[in-house]
């Protein structure tokens, strides 16, 4: 039976290495170009609110001279510059997982940079790969015009400012993309490798395994037979490359499931969902939060529409449920991460050029006023 691939790559075996490398820069000029325009705008936001203001608003309460990059190494930023620092010590620090500070201190060590500007840093770059893969991933499903508006509904959305910050989102939006990317051209080794990096930034990321399943699957045509393949032990790659991380827990502290039991303990109330959101009487942020969530909850949703966006939909939709389920305290910047919602978004949006200006705009002047609470250390995380 032959294997249906939904987005193939292009090759032009006669064009020269100039004529690629001009094609290469023209693909990259727009993520590329949007990613250091909205990185120019979101530091000098975070540079002038705080030479204006430089108190902050939980400890050390006082901000030394103009912002830098660590200006966005705020809240659970702290937990990753420990760990980056002095590894595992502390058995909380363990529901905090490896990849963004080990790249972290990595970079530290060869730049000379401060460890909260390491992780800032680290986390752009992730934006930006994230930004080039999404882009070569959109335009290959809708086509251009889609593709950039759906970035653009990305980056504007209020929350994706987190992106920037010392966290590693941007780097869970990069290679669940990009697993998905390799996995639509037939690739399914390189997917599950991707995949298994982006389970050591943050194990949310294995949800993806369910839109590289589905995949092989149907790229099989379905069927009891399509069971009986190869290449589905892939699929086992990521499980094997994050089960390291618990060999090491193990090795560390004589528990490899010590991260979960500290979530039962240390961290109970981030485990929230909507369920706990509905009974209790939680902070205004929170309630921002599920209210904001709507928004990639219903692109989540619409990716169910048509066939080709199936793979997305089978990781969209769970991730977005799992993260209504447990997810309520850091259901912003969760949100902000599930970015095949942002396709049918972008795909409705850019069939009406009337609201596509104030949409983005409207957004992107929220984004900037959860920055500045951000960046002063208000309750934003």
């Amino acid at each position: 039976m032959s294997t249906e691939v939904v987005v193939s790559e292009e090759t032009r075996p006669s064009a020269t290495w100039k004529s690629r490398l001009r094609a290469l820069a023209v693909e990259l000029s727009f993520p590329v170009g949007l990613f250091f325009f909205s990185r120019l705008a979101l530091f000098l936001l975070a540079r002038v609110s705080l030479l204006f203001d430089p108190r902050l608003h939980r400890g050390p309460f006082h901000q030394e001279g103009l912002a830098g990059l660590d200006a966005f190494c705020r809240w659970d930023c702290g937990w990753y510059a420990e760990i980056a620092r002095q590894g595992y010590v502390r058995p909380q620090a363990t529901n905090f997982f490896p990849f963004l500070p080990l790249t972290a201190r990595f970079v530290s060590e060869v730049t000379g940079l401060g460890i909260p500007e390491s992780l800032v840093l680290m986390a752009n770059v992730g934006g930006l790969l994230a930004l080039v893969v999404l882009y070569r991933l959109f335009r290959a499903l809708e086509g251009e015009e889609v593709a950039r508006v759906s970035l653009l509904l990305f980056m504007a959305y209020p929350f994706a400012f987190f992106q920037s910050a010392g966290y590693p989102e941007s780097w869970m939006v990069f290679f669940t993309a990009l697993a998905l990317l390799l996995g639509l051209r037939g690739r399914p080794w390189s997917a599950a490798l991707a995949l298994g990096f982006g389970g050591l930034a943050r194990h949310l990321s294995l949800v993806a395994g369910l839109g590289l399943l589905f995949q092989q699957l149907r790229s099989r045509g379905g069927g009891w037979r399509a069971w009986f393949q190869r290449d589905l032990f892939a699929l086992a790659l990521p499980l094997v490359m994050v089960s390291l991380y618990f060999l090491f827990l193990g090795r560390r502290f004589g528990d490899p499931q010590l991260w979960w039991k500290v979530r039962d303990s240390e961290w109970a109330g981030a485990w929230a969902g909507l369920v706990n959101w509905w009974r209790g009487n939680w902070a205004p942020e929170v309630n921002l939060y599920v209210a904001m969530s709507f928004v990639p909850g219903v692109g989540a949703l619409l990716l169910a529409r048509h066939r080709r966006w199936w793979t997305l939909a089978a990781f969209g939709i769970p991730l977005m449920l799992v993260l209504w389920s447990v997810g309520l305290v850091g259901l912003g910047r969760y949100s902000a991460a599930v970015w095949p919602a942002f396709l049918p978004l972008g795909a409705w949006l850019s069939r009406q050029p009337a609201l596509r200006g104030p949409m983005v705009l409207g957004f992107a002047l929220f984004q900037g006023m959860l920055v500045f609470l951000f960046v002063h250390s208000y309750p934003i995380n």
